[in-house]
């Protein structure tokens, strides 16, 4: 059995851990609210999470909840200690001690208790909606939060599309993927242009509302690291997105990509997965990052790619029904566990499928195979 990595777990920014875990950002650059609400009155209302981030720990003043990232996550997890590391490991990609990641999956923080899978449908005779920003910005104040969420993110990813694109295609060209046609949907953010970003969305939007949707840290600076490819995540009847993945492009070893959406008010589609795709293609190749979907995609096939292994819902997987989806894990440890997993929720929600299949010597994953030369030595089964 693998050994989880404490030391990598503890050296976890405190605040990122308390958000994940629930945590919401308050006024105070010094205090968050607690997650812990049911211990708290009116859902701990007044923050009351304080954290030292020179020291990497935390303390609510008005329940138990404290210590450093193991510690503070295994008292939300009722001391169970094995949960808590997994759940760390898992969500922000933090090796074994051996330098493996698996991907096994866990459970989300204070799930709901489903009476049964509710599968999402496609309406294609729903009308699809075209909107310009500038027509919506004076709406704002007066919008719900899923219109604010996907006004914002919207926002965040057709600047992206404005930028100097050279630092992507080159990236991209690196990749095998230089003469992809899907390119043009992907966006990219220098350091320059977050700069130019953030003054901009702090121009038309709140500060509250941006560190809601987890754009702006505590102090109003731009949470992630620049360099980075905009991978949206489209709505099925409007041209706005409700999330996307920013992937770094400076060959980091690990924390490659970052997942920005708010789940609680919307849970995005993955890359590829649109009202087009949905509409013209009968079969759909199924991959885990959004590299191995453009690299299947020069082969003049449909794809759908998943920001991570585990990070599409359930329900989702009825938008398949009627398709042949094609799975195209990588051939890993990790990818072939999640694979398995896959398959037996494409069983349960009744979408035919098939295996990809390849010599490992060729390439572990779809863009391995690209670059090798070896992508039409794929088999279904």
């Amino acid at each position: 059995m693998e050994k989880y990595d404490l030391d990598k777990l503890n050296e976890l920014d405190i605040v990122e851990v308390l958000e994940a875990m629930g945590a919401k950002p308050s006024k105070s650059n010094k205090l968050l609210h607690c997650p812990n609400t049911n211990a708290h009155s009116h859902g701990d209302k007044h923050p009351s999470m304080g954290f030292d981030k020179g020291k990497n720990i935390c303390k609510c003043f008005v329940c138990d909840l404290s210590g450093n990232p193991v510690t503070v996550a295994t008292k939300h997890f009722n001391n169970d200690f094995k949960k808590a590391c997994e759940f760390l490991h898992e969500t922000f990609g933090v090796p074994y001690l051996s330098g493996e990641v698996s991907h096994q999956p866990h459970k989300r923080i204070q799930p709901p208790k489903p009476k049964g899978k509710q599968y999402w449908s496609f309406d294609s005779n729903k009308k699809f909606a075209k909107v310009l920003i500038k027509d919506f910005l004076p709406k704002y104040p007066n919008m719900s939060e899923l219109q604010r969420l996907k006004l914002i993110y919207t926002f965040v990813y057709r600047f992206s599309l404005t930028t100097d694109q050279r630092g992507k295609l080159s990236w991209y060209s690196s990749r095998g993927l230089s003469g992809s046609k899907f390119l043009e949907y992907l966006g990219f953010l220098s350091k320059s242009d977050i700069d130019n970003l953030v003054e901009q969305l702090l121009k038309y939007f709140s500060l509250e509302e941006l560190q809601r949707l987890k754009l702006l840290d505590l102090v109003g600076g731009w949470k992630y690291g620049y360099n980075v490819v905009v991978v949206p995540s489209f709505d099925l009847y409007s041209d706005m997105i409700e999330g996307f993945m920013l992937r770094y492009t400076d060959n980091r070893p690990k924390g490659k990509e970052v997942n920005v959406s708010c789940t609680d008010i919307s849970f995005p589609l993955p890359f590829g997965l649109g009202r087009k795709t949905l509409q013209q293609c009968k079969t759909l190749w199924l991959t885990e990052g959004h590299i191995d979907g453009l690299s299947i995609a020069t082969q003049s096939e449909c794809f759908v790619s998943f920001a991570g292994t585990y990070s599409y819902k359930e329900e989702m997987l009825g938008l398949l029904r009627g398709k042949t989806v094609i799975v195209a894990y990588d051939k890993d440890k990790a990818g072939q566990e999640a694979q398995t997993v896959l398959i037996e929720r494409l069983q349960k929600a009744g979408v035919n499928y098939k295996i990809a299949s390849w010599d490992a010597k060729d390439g572990e994953d779809l863009n391995d195979l690209l670059v090798n030369g070896k992508i039409n030595k794929i088999q279904t089964i």
